[in-house]
């Protein structure tokens, strides 16, 4: 038996509607969780995300302890970028025979403080200067140093303004 001619165009916008949904789902697997990089890092070091983390305690200047960092593949002083990964890079330096009460990282402010309200702040590895856990603003330093290190007294969590050519260990970040 032939259907009325009226239900012609509902069951066409059925058969169009089914055909449009399934060009979207096709090829779609169910959500999984996207695998972390699997990296391996060299002696030393510790991998979190796709980077490795070392934590070297002979003393430099800022500027001595970032060109060191720099010998290895797309390495700077350590940037810390969100909170989690400022917890792992606190517990890189709890976790050594660390007696110092600044560490060095990778952020400067090559203005020496010319940006107002302490704008000129940056990493050295150019990464986006988004996350912000000072223990103290700089534009407050009485004495700004214009380099930034993580401070014991925050357990390593925080940053803190710091002279540039003091003598101090540092963590490097880079690729391998």
């Amino acid at each position: 038996m032939m259907r009325p001619h009226t239900d012609l165009p509902s069951v066409s916008w059925m058969l169009f509607s089914c055909l449009m949904l399934l060009s979207q789902v096709q090829g779609e697997d169910s959500p999984k969780e996207v695998p972390t990089p699997r990296i391996t890092c060299p002696k030393g070091s510790k991998a979190y995300a796709s980077h490795c983390y070392a934590l070297f305690m002979t003393p430099k200047s800022w500027m001595n302890a970032d060109m060191a960092c720099q010998k290895r593949p797309s390495g700077h002083l350590v940037s810390v970028l969100s909170g989690a990964e400022a917890s792992f890079v606190a517990s890189l330096v709890q976790n050594s025979a660390n007696t110092y009460s600044n560490i060095w990282m990778g952020l400067h402010d090559p203005t020496e403080g010319y940006e107002p309200n302490a704008g000129g702040w940056e990493w050295s590895s150019t990464d986006v200067l988004n996350y912000l856990a000072w223990e103290r603003h700089p534009s407050t330093n009485p004495n700004p140093g214009y380099c930034g290190s993580l401070s014991a007294s925050t357990g390593y969590l925080k940053w803190r303004d710091y002279n540039c050519g003091a003598m101090l260990p540092y963590i490097c970040k880079f690729k391998d």
